[in-house]
């Protein structure tokens, strides 16, 4: 059974942006470092100039069913399909160190971890440091 992908559209199935983000900072232990509040994110993603695009994968588990149904890569597969219609030429994703399985899912994909590879760094310009550079003092 193939799951159902859709754009995720404000008030639909009960989730948003923010209590997906808000719940893997949770699960990582992180959600002290999510500084963005959810009217924020709705804007960002639902305004007139989105930042960002949001797509749902939906399909009910049957009784006693394993994960592994394949919809990480179909979602994915989504995902690389609205990046292109954007005229993206390429796909960034964050593993956290540790998580093995994430890694090598995407390597299976085709990913390579340019940190191993070739030697990139993810950096971050985030508060202090972001107002700083745009000139400003908090």
């Amino acid at each position: 059974m193939n799951p159902a992908r859709r754009p995720w559209r404000p008030g639909g199935a009960g989730l948003s942006p923010s209590v997906c983000m808000y719940g893997i900072a949770e699960h990582h232990q992180l959600r002290h470092q999510v500084t963005i509040g959810a009217q924020d994110l709705q804007a960002d993603g639902f305004g007139p100039n989105p930042f960002y695009h949001c797509l749902l994968a939906e399909l009910l588990p049957r009784p006693g069913e394993l994960p592994g149904r394949g919809i990480g890569k179909t979602l994915l597969s989504e995902v690389a399909k609205v990046s292109l219609a954007h005229g993206c030429v390429e796909m960034k994703l964050m593993v956290m160190e540790g998580n093995h399985r994430a890694a090598a899912f995407y390597q299976g994909l085709g990913a390579c971890d340019t940190t191993a590879d070739e030697g990139w760094h993810c950096v971050e310009l985030g508060g202090l440091a972001l107002h700083r550079l745009a000139g400003e003092e908090l």
